[in-house]
């Protein structure tokens, strides 16, 4: 249940940019936004469904080029982190901090992207509940979707729900604990979620012009509206 070291993190940061994933693999601030919802979630989802979609997630298809022994690395690396984001969010939901919190490299849309991708695996008893509670969904749908992050950047408030997504955390974590054994509720139309597309690499040239990286310039800003490519 240990999370990773910084120097496992930045293993397994250069492992998921690989040449033979990059363009289509998440970043560990997308990927530890998209295991906070695979755990608090409406159910378990094995590894061998949610796997598939950290080497690619918009498809779920790409696979990356490695050998027995590295695989075996990355996989515990990818396990060890999942185990303790999960032990996390069952001991303390509260004091659990998104990747973004750990520096600049990490970026709080491309975390919320990540949760919003860990939905699919139920999606309709997400956007229920979404419909039911959209205060808790709205620091998410603010950064971490094309038309979110439109708004965010227009009113400058990058900061406001950059600090409500711990709390909106532990508002889902305590519902869906209470609720995995109940049955479902009434059917309701499925909300669609357009996340933001589409992904630029964190290798590539940042678009604003610095000349930098994405994940050295305005993508690796927690703080400011342009984090919010």
């Amino acid at each position: 249940m240990h999370g990773l070291s910084d120097p496992e993190l930045c293993e397994l940061d250069d492992f998921l940019g690989d040449e033979s994933i990059e363009s289509t693999s998440m970043d560990l601030a997308m990927l530890d936004g998209y295991l906070a919802a695979i755990a608090i979630g409406p159910g378990l989802i094995p590894p061998s469904a949610w796997l598939p979609w950290v080497w690619d997630h918009v498809d779920g298809r790409a696979e990356p080029v490695f050998d027995n022994s590295h695989a075996n690395r990355v996989l515990s690396l990818l396990m060890r982190h999942y185990n303790a984001v999960v032990e996390a969010f069952n001991t303390d939901p509260a004091g659990f901090e998104p990747m973004y919190m750990r520096g600049a490299d990490y970026g709080a849309a491309e975390w919320s992207d990540g949760f919003l991708c860990g939905f699919q695996f139920d999606e309709r008893a997400w956007s229920l509940l979404a419909v039911g509670q959209p205060t808790w969904f709205a620091p998410f749908m603010r950064l971490g979707t094309e038309d979110g992050i439109a708004i965010t950047d227009k009113q400058g408030d990058a900061a406001r729900w950059i600090g409500a997504i711990v709390p909106s955390l532990v508002e889902i974590a305590a519902y869906w604990k209470s609720r995995r054994a109940m049955p479902g509720h009434a059917p309701m139309r499925a909300m669609p979620i357009v996340r933001a597309t589409p992904k630029v690499g964190r290798n590539d040239p940042c678009p604003c012009g610095s000349g930098k990286k994405v994940k050295k310039c305005c993508g690796g800003t927690p703080t400011a509206p342009s984090t919010l490519h």
